[in-house]
């Protein structure tokens, strides 16, 4: 049935919910599509496979509002564009969500193997590192990554701004309450 152009598949589907149409319709423009992803999602079967379905879905309900104003394969690569983007931006939210715990939980660990026993000073030590991670942990998430960050990473003001997504003054500002309110949890400790 490969006759059929795209613009009569398309309305066939559109007026007559004709789910054949739309297989044979999606069929014809799948290699295209699986390319554009495969460039998008450099490579990756797993982010490919779940961003065909995505777009598929999307296609499959948003294809009511085609008003065959332009061609098929432009209205589908519009929804593929979108769909991908949309998930791209997701994965990067989450990669960065990621890479912030891992270096808050290095960080951590870094702060814990930086007191080791010393029988002269080490129960000094083990109580200020324990005072150290218990104003932490009563610190917000976002507060807590800030110091961290700072601190034990040692990133300078710019990077962080990169890895949270905002201006260097809001972190350098963000950065000053914190440290600040950790000063205060902190209380009178000799340093």
């Amino acid at each position: 049935m490969r006759y059929d152009s795209d613009e009569e598949l398309a309305r066939r589907f559109v007026a007559l919910a004709d789910r054949a149409a739309f297989i044979e319709l999606t069929q014809r423009h799948l290699p295209s599509v699986r390319r554009l992803l495969a460039g998008l999602f450099n490579g990756s079967v797993e982010d490919i496979e779940d961003a065909e379905q995505e777009i598929l879905a999307a296609l499959y309900a948003g294809m009511s509002g085609y008003r065959f104003q332009s061609s098929f394969r432009t209205f589908l690569y519009r929804v593929c564009r979108n769909t991908a983007i949309d998930m791209l931006r997701v994965k990067g939210r989450e990669r960065k969500r990621v890479e912030a715990a891992g270096r808050e939980a290095r960080a951590r660990e870094a702060l814990s193997e930086e007191s080791t026993f010393d029988p002269d000073k080490g129960l000094v030590r083990e109580e200020r590192r324990r005072a150290l991670q218990a104003a932490l942990a009563s610190l917000r998430p976002d507060e807590r990554v800030l110091i961290i960050l700072k601190e034990s990473e040692g990133m300078a003001v710019e990077e962080i701004a990169r890895v949270l997504s905002v201006p260097p003054g809001t972190v350098k500002s963000r950065l000053f309450r914190s440290r600040e309110k950790l000063a205060q949890l902190l209380g009178g400790m000799d340093g």
